[in-house]
């Protein structure tokens, strides 16, 4: 299968996924003219979505996707079983996962202007598309760690929490996982990254155990 539509596919969704006061329309025309081209069935919840009056309610943006929401648009909110807020101020397992998804993207070439944290799922979804063209940098598979470890376990329950509150976005997700999931097969067997198992020296001493041997006193020093 081509797989030139996966790109523009990330984009839109991404797009889609911002509030709608912040959506280029432009943008959005332009990808969707891309994507007619290829009548996908992957692709089909997004012509769902775009016909929904929901899609382009503030109200439902808001309520559902911000502020205190019930569905952050956060993935480690769903990976994640540590006390946090949805803005991913957690523990050291999250504050891991949040640096190691900023060097991914940093190995690429982006970096993070500051207004939102690495785990925003727009900026993932973007991220996705746009390092599609940038293959030849990954050449130890970080891409496949992104997709399988860091993306894809959390868009499941991020959709049942979205259809529990009959949300429009719910669509939106189930397009994602679709694009996901061809993204993935289409990597073949290319493998993922894995961090190099960290082992504890034997051989290292601290300073304290590398002090002199203790010294003989001398005649003088020893008290009568």
């Amino acid at each position: 299968m081509d797989t030139r539509w996966l790109a523009p596919s990330y984009e839109l969704i991404a797009e889609l996924l911002l509030h709608p006061d912040d959506r280029d329309g432009a943008r959005i025309n332009t990808l969707l003219k891309r994507l007619d081209a290829e009548p996908l069935s992957e692709l089909e919840p997004l012509g769902r979505f775009l016909s929904d009056p929901a899609a382009s309610s503030k109200d439902e943006y808001v309520q559902t996707l911000e502020l205190s929401p019930p569905c952050p648009l956060y993935l480690g909110a769903y990976l994640f079983d540590e006390p946090t807020t949805c803005r991913g101020i957690g523990t050291s397992g999250r504050n891991a996962y949040m640096l190691e998804l900023s060097g991914i993207y940093r190995h690429f070439g982006f970096a993070l202007s500051g207004r939102e944290l690495s785990d925003y799922l727009p900026l993932a979804v973007e991220f996705l598309g746009i390092s599609l063209e940038r293959a030849a940098r990954d050449r130890i598979g970080l891409r496949r760690r992104l997709l399988e470890q860091y993306v894809r376990p959390g868009l499941g329950p991020l959709k049942k929490k979205l259809h529990k509150y009959e949300s429009p976005y719910a669509l939106l997700v189930e397009a994602l996982e679709s694009v996901v999931a061809e993204d993935v097969r289409h990597l073949g067997d290319v493998p993922a990254w894995q961090p190099p198992e960290r082992r504890p020296d034997r051989g290292r001493r601290l300073p304290v155990l590398n002090a002199a041997e203790p010294r003989t006193a001398t005649r003088a020093e020893v008290q009568p």
